[in-house]
């Protein structure tokens, strides 16, 4: 983390379902098609008749099956925000993967994609869903895995945060300074990867632990939280989660704001409008993993920006594309017709902006921001907006300080293909709208 002036992965699960699945096929190769493959992976569920009265191969929710049956099925007990992916075992097949409800309607498709395993998250209410999984070559299904993850959902969606949750774990206003670290600016809260494990505290470091800091906020800010690991950018390190509570002043339930994952080579931020008030922020790891070392950190006062692996594709930009590309500057619009990648934004001072990109056709975009210091690198990072209440969300939105100085816009879509006709907005002061 860079605490500096300056000018947004733990890998996806996609990237690191394109591991598995080649580890998995060496092992397959190995040992003669072993039933038993090593821990995560789990062997199929038996078929049912189906998920109350959904087709498909019944299967639990946040695990991996190896080679399921094409269709599959689940059922929720309470709003989620799940993520669903597949990978084949052999790198060189292709497939398609789907979800649909127990009416028939498709909430979310992805497809394989050089280098990239087909995979996407959606805020799904209670109920029954089905998965279908289909080989894009001869439409034959080759040998795959699937995946599965469950998160608190976001909120303001067809799940609302907090429904049916229970929240309540989540330590009171109370608890600040005493069982639970306060975090504040320049202050970071460190936890390490071999604490001891102690009864009486709330944050130990152990595999499955969630570890809180808190923090009280005396008059309304635009905050900047997130949590930083030793190296966001190995393929080795912890999947990462956050959320941030507006905490309880007893023992009743906290509410839930807003939550981050990691992206590529970056651990999960946000930044997020904070009342007078006192909130939890808690880190965790995927499926109850270990988080390993790391720190959770705070900043009030706009003057902490991180500085991230830009992604593959944006590894040869150079400042020169600004000299042909197209320019905005906060307060703008463009429309930008047929194949575009960049577009160069010129700040003149350090500001709150909403920079949003808009599709006009039915691409899922992607905004990544990029500056250039010898080697270009990530400022930000989003395929998502906090702010929408809509299920499907293709169009990425970021709302945060950016510093003075110029910088590339890069738009492209979730599967790395070239973004082509979309809206492009910056408005100064940021917001949803």
């Amino acid at each position: 983390m860079d605490n500096a002036r300056q000018g947004r992965t733990v890998a996806l699960w996609a990237t690191g379902a394109v591991v598995v699945a080649v580890a998995l096929t060496a092992a397959l190769l190995t040992f003669g098609g072993s039933s038993e493959p090593d821990e995560p992976l789990t062997s199929p569920t038996e078929a049912s008749d189906g998920c109350d009265g959904v087709e498909g191969q019944s299967i639990d929710l946040d695990e991996q099956v190896v080679d399921p049956s094409p269709r599959t099925c689940f059922v929720l007990d309470e709003a989620a925000s799940v993520t669903v992916g597949a990978a084949a075992l052999e790198p060189s097949d292709t497939i398609e993967l789907a979800l649909y409800d127990e009416d028939g309607a498709q909430l979310g498709t992805a497809a394989s994609a050089p280098d990239w395993d087909p995979e996407f998250t959606v805020e799904l209410a209670a109920g029954a869903y089905a998965i279908e999984v289909t080989g894009l070559v001869l439409g034959e299904e080759p040998p795959f895995l699937l995946y599965t993850a469950t998160f608190t959902p976001q909120g303001d969606g067809a799940a609302d945060a907090g429904d049916g949750f229970d929240t309540a774990s989540v330590p009171p206003a109370q608890a600040c300074g005493a069982e639970v670290p306060v975090l504040a600016d320049d202050q970071p809260v460190s936890v390490a990867a071999d604490s001891a494990v102690d009864d009486a505290t709330l944050d130990p470091s152990a595999p499955g632990d969630i570890h809180y800091a808190c923090v009280e906020v005396e008059q309304s800010v635009f905050a900047k939280v997130g949590v930083a690991s030793e190296d966001p950018e190995s393929v080795d390190s912890p999947d990462l989660t956050m959320a941030i509570y507006r905490a309880a002043e007893d023992d009743g339930a906290a509410t839930l704001l807003r939550t981050a994952d990691d992206v590529i080579g970056f651990d999960p931020e946000t930044s997020l409008e904070l009342e007078p008030g006192t909130y939890m922020v808690a880190a965790s790891a995927w499926l109850g993993g270990d988080t390993g070392a790391l720190e959770l950190y705070f900043d009030d006062d706009a003057d902490l920006f991180r500085r991230g692996e830009a992604t593959s594709m944006h590894a040869d930009v150079s400042p020169d594309l600004c000299d042909d590309a197209p320019a905005v500057s906060p307060g703008d619009t463009l429309t930008v017709e047929g194949e575009n990648t960049y577009v160069c934004l010129d700040n003149d001072e350090d500001q709150r902006l909403t920079i949003q990109a808009a599709t006009l056709t039915d691409q899922d975009l992607v905004l990544e921001i990029l500056g250039h210091d010898e080697q270009p690198y990530r400022l930000a990072w989003a395929d998502g907006n906090p702010y929408s209440d809509v299920l499907a969300d293709f169009d990425p939105l970021l709302d945060q300080t950016v510093p003075e100085g110029r910088w590339i816009i890069a738009v492209t879509t979730y599967f790395a293909g070239t973004a082509a006709d979309y809206d492009l907005r910056v408005v100064e002061g940021g917001g949803g709208e």
